[in-house]
């Protein structure tokens, strides 16, 4: 299988093995190619927020042929149930910054609707039911849940708790749902792994160095494992 891996920062990406001279730019983001026993995989970092994450998606899946993307990377935590270094994979994603604002609160709608009357779908985008079934079967111990996307480093506890009251949420970040938002138009499924590298915005949990390379760790060796399930 031909399978698309994005990481939005160096630390991300940092543990995947690039092979030589296999960069091609396009896009002004670098795509290389890496071995596995099972896949073709083209790795990229694509930056940070919602445009960097669709471009790259789009062009892994039209100009790269990509048959399944993979987000690998850190996130920020909601739960109050999760610990840092926690894996997440996101059952459910949300762009939580897309909808109607009115009266100072944003009513979210599903990215890409009109925003306005009555909502027609739920807001959230959801995984594939077979590779679902793929990664329980593979990781029964790797927790699925609520990942919400935004165009903003959250460092606010007070929105932190806001979040997950309104959406009982897991994980915020800024990639996930723009990503499984393109592979959704596109008919191909897309799996967004996030380790939790800080509590977003807790006061005493600062992210720090050390918790990002060990969050970045953390999910690409998650990653690993759904690559071997995915025959």
């Amino acid at each position: 299988m031909k399978i698309g891996i994005l990481c939005a920062i160096p630390k991300e990406i940092h543990f995947f093995e690039l092979l030589p001279n296999s960069g091609q730019r396009v896009g002004g983001r670098t795509f290389f190619k890496s071995k596995h026993p099972f896949h073709e995989l083209i790795i990229v970092e694509c930056g940070i927020g919602k445009v960097n994450s669709a471009m790259v998606s789009t062009i892994l899946i039209q100009q790269f042929k990509c048959e399944t993307l993979i987000f690998s990377g850190i996130a920020g935590g909601i739960d109050p149930d999760m610990k840092i270094g926690e894996v997440l994979i996101g059952e459910f994603l949300i762009q939580y910054d897309y909808g109607a604002l009115k009266d100072g609160n944003i009513q979210v709608y599903r990215a890409g609707e009109i925003p306005m009357g009555l909502q027609k779908n739920k807001a959230e985008f959801v995984i594939d039911p077979q590779i679902k079934e793929i990664i329980n079967t593979a990781l029964p111990d790797v927790r699925m849940g609520t990942i919400l996307t935004g165009d903003v480093f959250l460092q606010c506890q007070e929105t932190r708790k806001e979040l997950y009251e309104k959406f009982g949420a897991q994980a915020v970040e800024m990639e996930g749902g723009a990503i499984a938002q393109v592979a959704e138009q596109f008919g191909i499924p897309a799996i967004v792994v996030r380790c939790l590298s800080d509590l977003a915005g807790a006061n005493g949990h600062n992210l720090s160095s050390t918790s990002l390379k060990k969050a970045a760790k953390n999910s690409f060796e998650t990653v690993q494992s759904i690559l071997n399930a995915l025959l």
